[in-house]
């Protein structure tokens, strides 16, 4: 009996036809490392492979015996919801444990959201320029992406008009998502631009999801604590977080949102969100039960983090001092972007390439995360020498190539 052979098309979902061939600048990297070229790598952001260290004893003690045992909690352990809230407390925000759940990433997150908020075909109204992530998510949930976009004066803000204008167009939209602090840009939401998110969601009876996952960590001009969308609300809003940044633990899977807005509204979301979770429960009792000396040790790594930033963004702001490229400053998180010189056949995809087969540096291309003109995208995270060694072949590239012109 002859077996029928099935097509790609008709065995996978149209949900996963992305386009997986590598581009110019992953072919080009490959062909360095195979040939044995050093690469200065100005992309990298996990934090556990940058040199920043918890103490020695840290690890050690976070395995609790009670982990023996497993009574799951959709939502998440009480005792671990409540670390969580004391977390925002020690920050001046006000949280309810209750209101609080607990999942493996904010990307989980943004899927339990998805499927909260949305039916298939549904849209979400997402910045731009943004981190690429959502695209799949949003995909794989078959939501609909709509953009609003930032605009850069010095610095980022949101563009309220294009924003009302979407929201008027899209007779499907369910929510607004914000990062605060962008990802790449460290746009924050100025307290002003929040609440008149807050009152269009409200209005048009919207959610509005804010990722504050690196609120903990200002840059440039900002000063103290950055603002946080936790608090009363007029609209339904969700305000998501995690180790991964918080505590710089990416391999130990806890993050959370905290659900506030009209108690009617809160009460429903959290009712239909504890079923979701129950679904998947995909939170280690471990990890729960080990955030109250998790989140003792955030203030010591925090402070290896900012330095490290902010010695980065300042040894790349003068590399580019007095030449044709200069960094778009943000007020927080951990990249930064770099606007280049428009020249003739050079988009930015060329550039990375260009730096990285003359000097050995890799760098994001601005496309990646739908910067419009010519952009590079850097993380702020590398040890400082290679950072600097980076920001000074960047500089030279640019000399460089506009001397040509």
């Amino acid at each position: 009996m002859r077996t029928r052979r099935l097509s790609s098309r008709t065995v996978f979902s149209r949900r996963t036809e992305w386009e997986l061939s590598p581009n110019a600048l992953t072919r080009a990297l490959a062909s360095r490392r195979a040939a044995g070229g050093s690469v200065v790598d100005l992309t990298i952001t996990n934090p556990t492979a940058v040199g920043l260290r918890h103490p020695a004893s840290f690890f050690a003690g976070l395995l609790d015996s009670a982990s023996a045992s497993y009574e799951p909690e959709p939502l998440g352990l009480i005792r671990a919801r409540e670390e969580v809230a004391d977390y925002y407390r020690v920050r001046g925000s006000a949280c309810d444990p209750a209101a609080t759940w607990l999942c493996a990433s904010t990307s989980e997150a943004v899927d339990y959201l998805l499927a909260l908020l949305c039916d298939p075909g549904d849209a979400v109204l997402v910045p731009r320029p943004g981190y690429p992530l959502l695209d799949y998510l949003a995909s794989l949930s078959g939501v609909r992406l709509v953009h609003y976009p930032l605009h850069f004066d010095g610095r980022w803000h949101v563009d309220l008009a294009a924003l009302r204008e979407r929201v008027r167009a899209e007779a499907r939209v369910k929510a607004v998502f914000a990062t605060s602090p962008g990802n790449p840009t460290g746009a924050v939401l100025a307290p002003a631009e929040l609440r008149q998110l807050e009152a269009i969601c409200a209005e048009r009876e919207l959610a509005l999801v804010v990722d504050e996952v690196f609120a903990d960590y200002p840059l440039g001009a900002a000063r103290g604590r950055l603002p946080s969308a936790l608090g009363a609300r007029t609209c339904l809003c969700f305000v998501l977080s995690g180790l991964s940044k918080v505590a710089l633990l990416p391999q130990w899977k806890l993050a959370w949102g905290v659900t506030c807005g009209p108690p009617r509204l809160v009460e429903r979301a959290l009712a239909r969100l504890a079923l979701i979770a129950d679904t998947f429960l995909s939170v280690s009792t471990p990890a729960q039960l080990a955030l109250p000396r998790i989140f003792a040790a955030v203030p010591e790594m925090q402070a290896q983090v900012s330095a490290r930033t902010h010695a980065n963004l300042a040894a790349l702001e003068a590399a580019l001092a007095g030449g044709a490229a200069s960094v778009c400053a943000g007020e927080g998180g951990w990249a930064a972007v770099v606007r280049l010189p428009a020249l003739a056949g050079l988009d930015d995809e060329a550039w990375a390439l260009a730096l990285l087969e003359r000097s050995g540096v890799l760098v994001h291309p601005g496309a990646l995360y739908d910067l419009d003109g010519c952009h590079c995208v850097v993380s702020l995270l590398p040890e400082p020498d290679a950072f600097a060694a980076g920001s000074a072949a960047l500089a030279r590239e640019v000399a460089c190539r506009t001397a040509r012109e």
